[in-house]
């Protein structure tokens, strides 16, 4: 992976909202994480819609943790059943189709969170665990 800041108009949409809807590092309460981002690519021909959705990876400078958002959460068209096949998905998979869904990749060096590996929350849960610490 290769996490970079996106600075100019090129990858601003992702970059705006790691700086602006996450504030604060969920694992290390670091109020300044700098997020750095890289995106996954979905698979093509899995059924799976977690396996189809491309993912932004949001990367904290402080403490290494990664968090992955589907990019259709982030540019705001999952977040509804009429837009797009992950706002329908959510629905099926009775998940709040406004709500933007966050997962926690990796904890970084913050190993007393690791019990968070791979849970996924809306935004406001991880805005919530963040304002914790």
């Amino acid at each position: 992976m290769s996490f970079k800041r996106m600075e100019g108009f090129a990858g601003s949409i992702p970059q705006k909202f790691a700086d602006n809807k996450i504030p604060k590092c969920p694992m290390c309460g670091t109020t300044d994480p700098h997020w750095s981002l890289d995106e996954r690519r979905g698979k093509l021909m899995s059924l799976d819609p977690e396996e189809n959705a491309n993912k932004y990876l949001f990367k904290c400078e402080k403490c290494g943790c990664i968090l992955r958002a589907p990019v259709t959460d982030v540019v705001g068209v999952g977040r509804s059943s009429l837009l797009s096949w992950q706002g329908v998905a959510k629905k099926v998979h009775g998940k709040q189709v406004g709500a933007i869904y966050i997962t926690v990749e990796e904890v970084g060096n913050m190993q007393t969170t690791d019990l968070y590996k791979g849970k996924e929350m809306t935004l406001e849960e991880l805005n919530a665990l963040a304002e914790r610490i």
